[in-house]
């Protein structure tokens, strides 16, 4: 026993919800079948006579309001409808109604001597009942002697039937549960799977960030204490102190900027906050975003190109959003060579060919820089937190690794799908989104 808690312990979630909802479906089935094979016989039995003691009853109360005619119309229906067979007598015995030969023959069986004015009446609840009552009528001056007689074989026969049944019953209680139980523990088990496998991916990520933060945080406070260090003690160039205070100002700063880009990541990741959405002209965004970033186009003489469809609209968080598509833009501009193209195109499509419009458009926005290109192996590390790809360049001049990382994030808390690839000469980053006017 221990053994097999001990497997059962070790098995998955899925697994585990399987094996017990088959375990209750099995034992739900056999309880039904148990329950009809041992109860209903016997809960038949007595449905059928307690329907007919009442059936009796009633018609002895209201019999005498009857005339003879209308007590043999009564009893037929009577005998039709409860599968009875009747024998009507009066007091002497003479035949009145019913199957008589039928019924003074197996009444032998059941039908004592009268004593006191009643005959007594002996009962075989396994094959029939048989029962009799007095009846009087408002057009004969003595009373009816009414015997009945109800068959109990065929309930005694489907019980038989269900007997037989027991295999064919098990298998298909088998069947119904192992199918019952899988599509269960599929749907139950895939959003619960769904849910850890999330949280587990998080906590991953969280124990990479923060290890990956006290590696990037160790080389520039490396690099102050040293230099404040060699200052204090005025070893060999560090006497020089108007530089290497400049150098170290410098190291503070870069430092600050890490920390701020850090915290940013924290709040969006950690913190997990709500996004607060409201309708945006992003025709206009785009345009007053590149008019921003003008002085960086100019210094390096970029061409910029804008095919941007007028007066379209998304449902967005303007700040993160607006965040997200600036860091995309002034990537374009720091890493284009002098005199290249910065394209950016707002279009929408539809996937299946359509040209109505319909909830299956899709809005493209696309920003290409012409003139690079990035090695296809980094492609899909590029939006991993302190990701460089020229490992050699300082953050001064190659960022913190942290911008593509934010806007990644930003993007799937809207539910925007978005990816990067290269052309032959130019490198496009894509983003799809669905909830535009």
């Amino acid at each position: 026993m221990k053994r097999i808690l001990g497997n059962f312990e070790k098995m998955s979630i899925k697994y585990k919800l399987f094996s017990i909802t088959t375990s209750l479906l099995l034992a739900l089935a056999l309880i039904i079948y148990l329950f009809l094979y041992f109860l209903l016989p016997s809960y038949y039995h007595e449905y059928k006579i307690n329907t007919l003691e009442n059936s009796i009853s009633d018609l002895a109360e209201r019999s005498y309001k009857y005339d003879t005619d209308f007590l043999k119309t009564r009893l037929y229906k009577m005998a039709v409808e409860q599968n009875l067979s009747l024998l009507l007598t009066k007091d002497n015995g003479e035949y009145v109604f019913g199957q008589k030969d039928m019924i003074l023959k197996q009444y032998n069986k059941y039908i004592s001597e009268r004593i006191n004015g009643q005959y007594l009446v002996r009962k075989n609840d396994k094959e029939e009942y048989a029962t009799s009552a007095i009846i009087y009528t408002n057009d004969y001056p003595s009373a009816y002697k009414l015997n009945i007689l109800m068959p109990l074989q065929p309930i005694e026969d489907a019980s038989n039937i269900i007997r037989t049944l027991i295999p064919y019953v098990v298998l298909l209680s088998i069947f119904i549960a192992l199918i019952g139980a899988y599509i269960y523990s599929v749907v139950i088990t895939k959003p619960l799977i769904n849910i850890i496998e999330s949280e587990r991916e998080q906590e991953n990520r969280r124990k990479e960030f923060v290890a990956t933060i006290s590696h990037e945080l160790k080389t520039p406070i490396t690099i102050i204490s040293g230099q404040l260090e060699g200052m204090i003690y005025n070893i060999g160039k560090y006497k020089d102190r108007d530089v290497y205070l400049k150098k170290s100002y410098d190291a503070t700063q870069e430092l600050k900027d890490l920390v701020n880009e850090m915290m940013e990541v924290s709040k969006r990741e950690i913190l997990e906050q709500d996004l607060s959405l409201s309708k945006i002209n992003i025709s206009e965004l785009l345009s007053k975003l590149v008019k921003r970033q003008a002085f960086l186009i100019e210094d390096k003489h970029l061409n910029t190109q804008l095919e941007i469809k007028s007066n379209i609209e998304i449902y967005a968080d303007e700040e993160k959003i607006t965040k997200a598509i600036n860091n995309i833009i002034n990537n374009a501009i720091k890493y284009s060579p002098e005199g290249e193209d910065i394209i950016i195109r707002l279009y929408m499509r539809n996937n299946n060919k359509s040209y109505r419009r319909n909830n299956k458009n899709i809005l493209y926005l696309e920003i290409e820089n012409t003139g690079t290109r990035i090695e296809e192996r980094y492609l899909s590390e590029i939006f991993n937190p302190f990701f460089r790809i020229e490992k050699s360049r300082s953050r001064k001049t190659g960022g913190s690794g942290l911008g593509l990382y934010i806007v990644s994030q930003i993007l799937k808390s809207h539910g925007f799908k978005y990816s990067i690839k290269n052309k032959e000469n130019s490198v496009v980053f894509t983003i799809q989104m669905e909830n535009f006017k």
